[in-house]
């Protein structure tokens, strides 16, 4: 695993500096309210091991930490390069929006927040360079925006070494946290153990029968492989199909699927979601029900045009059918004239936790953020209120299956396509790492 070293390289390839000031928005007061000591399973103490320093003094100088009325330095580590650039444009514009909202209302602790923002390229060298630069040159208080478990596995030791708390934008690997982490926190993307519990919740209230998957070759996807193996009911048939991460053919993978299949999962296959579901469309025999995509609806209506109404199911966390959702989605719209999408949920909300932890703990302090983050009850745009396990999983996370049909939201008039809430899930239990789920 790469080291937290500083990289002799310098990081010029891009250097976004986002100073969010100047009112764009009026904001409402900061949303969610704070529980007291619930760290660990349900929301209380878990009994488990309480080592590393989150519990510990924050009194004292650190990152983050420099007072006065400076303005509190959030770091972002995004791949405008590569595959997920699309998907990263998407939170890094609902995060913004939210932190102008925050700024426009006065700020944190009477403190501007401002985003700093590095391309990773996907790269996770570079990670490793942008990471410890935006800790040690930034004075960031906070590090966001990583998309990818290679990613998410590299920044993650340099979070906890540096006391740090580290929100990547999806990192869904199970190795990305242990019982020992402190300083790092699931948020757009939750494991595959969690994701496939909501799959075959969905499963088994439709009553399917037949289920294929595409698999993913790394990580992640094989991660997907052994939870359906060990999650989804006895008594149904599973067909899976092994795909390289950057395959881009995948016809031969889906002319292997049954004839009679009703659920076919791409969401263990993250970067071919897209091209799996046009490559499906008009195959002779395979001619699933549904297509569960892990991916925002905004994207996949715009990727997939008329055809996404036929099935494709996208599975999200952030609920796009509450009220909150809606008077959000329709501010953004006045503001910017875009359809608030799930990966702009996610950007929001990420912006909400953390100006919400930095209020509760009354310091820009790192450690005291990561404190008040593992104890926090936040409801936000999510599906369930925000909660984290000692060791930084979302715990009792509620997940939708979102489908499509021909209309608009009423937040978006623009729209060709309305959203459906095809199953919302009973809450999940957090993934436990020293569970042998995945050994």
């Amino acid at each position: 695993m790469p080291s937290g070293n500083t990289s002799e390289r310098s990081v010029t390839d891009r250097r976004n500096f986002i100073k969010l000031t100047g009112a764009t928005v009026v904001a409402g007061s900061v949303a969610g309210c704070m529980n007291g000591g619930n760290g660990g399973d349900g929301g209380g103490d878990n009994g488990g091991d309480g080592s590393g320093d989150g519990g510990g003094d924050s009194g004292g100088a650190t990152a983050g930490d420099s007072g006065g009325d400076e303005d509190i330095v959030i770091g972002g580590l995004q791949p405008y390069t590569g595959p997920y650039a699309q998907t990263t444009q998407q939170f890094v514009d609902g995060l913004n929006f939210r932190l102008d909202e925050i700024n426009a209302n006065g700020g944190v602790l009477d403190r501007q927040l401002s985003f700093v923002d590095r391309d990773t390229q996907l790269d996770p060298a570079e990670a490793t360079s942008i990471a410890t630069e935006l800790i040690e040159a930034e004075n960031a208080a906070v590090l966001t925006g990583a998309i990818s478990s290679d990613i998410g596995l590299t920044v993650a030791p340099i979070a906890e070494d540096n006391q740090v708390p580290h929100i990547p934008q999806f990192v869904g690997s199970s190795e990305f946290l242990s019982r020992d982490s402190r300083y790092n926190f699931r948020m757009g993307l939750a494991p595959a153990p969690t994701n496939a519990r909501a799959v075959s919740q969905f499963i088994e209230s439709e009553g399917l029968q037949n289920v294929g998957a595409i698999i993913a070759d790394y990580s992640y996807g094989r991660a997907w492989e052994q939870s359906i193996e060990a999650i989804f009911p006895d008594d149904i048939n599973v067909h899976m199909e092994v795909a390289p991460f950057g395959e881009d053919s995948f016809t031969t993978y889906l002319r292997a699927m049954p004839e009679d299949l009703d659920l076919l999962i791409t969401a263990s296959h993250p970067p071919g979601v897209f091209t799996i579901y046009n490559q499906l469309q008009g195959l002779d025999g395979v001619d699933p029900d549904y297509v569960i995509g892990r991916s925002d609806a905004k994207l996949s209506a715009n990727a997939l045009g008329d055809s996404v109404t036929q099935g494709f199911v996208a599975q999200t966390q952030p609920d796009p059918f509450s009220d909150q959702y809606a008077e959000i989605g329709q501010r953004f719209y006045d503001e910017t004239g875009e359809w608030f999408g799930v990966l702009n949920a996610v950007g929001y909300v990420v912006g909400d936790l953390i100006s919400a932890a930095i209020e509760d703990a009354g310091e820009a302090n790192p450690v005291a953020i990561a404190d008040s983050i593992r104890n926090i009850e936040l409801d936000t745009l999510f599906a369930s209120p925000i909660q984290y396990t000692e060791w930084g999983e979302l715990e009792n996370l509620v997940q939708l299956m979102v489908g499509f049909e021909s209309g608009t939201p009423e937040y978006y008039p623009d729209g060709s396509v309305n959203l459906t809430e095809e199953f919302r899930s009973e809450p999940l239990p957090a993934y436990d790492p020293s569970s042998d789920l995945l050994s």
